[in-house]
């Protein structure tokens, strides 16, 4: 038999009748209890089944240690308990009880060893999980590092490739450009793959190597029958009445500088003349064609295209092809001295034109 009883919190709880002055533990409150006698302090009840007693703890069959009835996962050992998974018991007759109770205390013997089931993060400790954190924090830096290291070795390679071929193009060229084979010299000095990293790189030296090509390809598109005009003529030439009037006042405030480097050309070309009419040294007139060129490109860096618009520098550009028509023909001499005379009359026209006082030019 069994007596009935009820908790001060509220819970109702049975003992068996043998448990009389017995001290028991409330499963609700936790609170100590003394199982009362059957008279007058509760009802005496048939002996309920073992399967169907209240149950607070049970043992974990991993570590041994006591565990709260309804939790899943030892909180000591983290193995699963695979009996907290089954449903509450429900009252059945006695029979339906008896025959489930054995599969039932199979169930509840069984116990899925090897540790928690969840995710690796999960089953680390506070300690380790700090580790893998500061693990994935250096790697991520070690690989910044490393792309870092790897790019900028990659940039410093293509910008050592750029130097070393701007200085071989500038080279090459200038020996074209002594041979008056302007539209060969004009097309090393294009490639904008070569000139675009020296600019990039923000040193002094590589941009003056950038500008030193740069500048060769903007004089050397006035000779070459080559240069790429698609976009229209390379004469520059005013869109309306107003714009006409502002280069005009630009050409004449800056015409002493332009008249000083006109006169140097015009000097040298005559230099190259005179020396292609008396020696047959072929060479010796490639060089002296080469200080026309020298002196024809700095003009071109430091004048504005609206000054390149004026008369004498399209007859500039005239008789310096002059120069490299008679190079071309030097062994027929007759074609040769034709050539000489046309780029003397030219030169000589320029510097006529430029040793005049005042403003004497007008936009082209």
């Amino acid at each position: 038999m069994s007596i009935m009883f009820r908790c001060p919190c509220g819970r109702t709880m049975v003992a068996e009748s043998d448990k009389t002055g017995a001290i028991v533990t409330c499963p609700n409150c936790r609170r100590a209890l003394k199982v009362p006698s059957g008279k007058d302090r509760g009802v005496e009840l048939a002996s309920a089944p073992a399967a169907a007693k209240t149950r607070t703890s049970r043992r974990c069959q991993r570590c041994g240690k006591d565990i709260p009835v309804d939790s899943q996962i030892c909180p000591n050992c983290k193995a699963i308990q695979t009996d907290a998974a089954a449903p509450a018991a429900q009252p059945q007759a006695p029979a339906a009880a008896a025959k489930k109770a054995a599969p039932a205390a199979r169930q509840a013997s069984t116990v899925v060893l090897g540790g928690y089931r969840g995710s690796w993060w999960s089953r680390l400790s506070a300690g380790g999980k700090t580790g893998v954190l500061v693990g994935v924090i250096v790697f991520v830096v070690l690989l910044v590092i490393i792309g870092a290291a790897s790019y900028s070795s990659w940039s410093a390679g293509q910008l050592q490739e750029a130097r070393d071929k701007a200085q071989k193009y500038l080279a090459q060229g200038r020996k074209l450009e002594d041979q008056a084979k302007f539209d060969e010299a004009y097309r090393l000095y294009s490639y904008t793959s070569i000139k675009q990293p020296l600019w990039d790189s923000q040193i002094p030296k590589d941009k003056e190597l950038a500008d030193a090509l740069e500048v060769r390809y903007v004089a050397l598109q006035y000779l070459a029958s080559t240069a790429d005009t698609r976009t229209g003529s390379i004469q520059w030439k005013p869109k309306n009445e107003e714009e006409l009037n502002g280069a005009r006042a630009y050409c004449r405030d800056h015409y002493p500088a332009y008249r000083q480097l006109a006169l140097a050309i015009g000097d040298a070309g005559l230099e190259a003349v005179q020396t292609g009419q008396t020696s047959p040294n072929q060479a010796a007139y490639e060089e002296k064609v080469g200080k026309v060129i020298d002196a024809f490109i700095t003009l071109v860096g430091k004048t504005d295209e609206r000054e390149r618009a004026q008369p004498t520098f399209v007859v500039m550009v005239a008789a310096i092809k002059e120069l490299g028509y008679a190079n071309r023909h030097w062994d027929d001499a007759k074609q040769r001295n034709q050539y000489l005379l046309n780029g003397k009359s030219r030169f000589e026209g320029v510097k006529e034109v430029a040793s005049r006082p005042g403003y004497p030019e007008d936009i082209w």
